[in-house]
């Protein structure tokens, strides 16, 4: 190989290599533009607690439905109370995950259900559909609707915390 082939040859691996750095470079800085920017819309942090008549309620669901609809309206988000009553809301449309909700004023709603035990399948019989597992609701009723509960929130800027207590002999009002 000729000195001139090798110096042309040499240049050629550099500019290669430039290349790729820069591809790569390229990649890892539209990466971080796009990949970790703020997702989703503006939320607050949102956490409370469930009671009913004064203990901890586990397993609950509790949704926050915006009070009004459009722009200006909030966002839905819901949470699960763990064995302290405690929750924290996650909202729906690609906020983070535990961060909460757009800051509104929202119906509160909150649900938990029991069942009767499911029975395991038996293996010497065919499938026969789903079993007949009688469900009932373990709070009152008048929590689990939007045009019955009495439970409200105003979220603000900010951390956020609520405490939703429940009596068991609540009933919705007439109206």
């Amino acid at each position: 190989m000729k000195a001139s082939e090798a110096i042309i040859l040499t240049k050629m691996r550099i500019r290669a290599a430039t290349s790729r750095g820069l591809l790569v470079a390229g990649c890892v800085l539209g990466g971080m533009v796009l990949g970790c920017g703020h997702r989703g819309p503006a939320v607050e942090m949102v956490e409370g607690m469930v009671l009913l008549d004064g203990q901890p309620v586990e397993g609950a669901t509790v949704l926050f439905s915006p009070e009004s609809g459009g722009p200006a309206g909030g966002l839905p988000a819901a949470g699960r109370t763990g064995a302290d009553g405690a929750f924290r809301l996650n909202a729906a449309g690609g906020a983070k995950f535990g961060a909460g909700t757009k800051i509104g004023d929202y119906i509160v709603t909150v649900t938990k259900q029991d069942h009767d035990p499911v029975p395991p399948p038996d293996p010497d019989k065919p499938p026969s559909g789903p079993p007949n597992v009688r469900v009932w609701d373990v709070l009152p009723v008048v929590y689990k609707h939007a045009v019955t509960t009495p439970l409200r929130a105003t979220v603000k800027k900010g951390k956020n915390t609520y405490r939703f207590e429940l009596d068991s002999s609540a009933t919705a009002e007439k109206k």
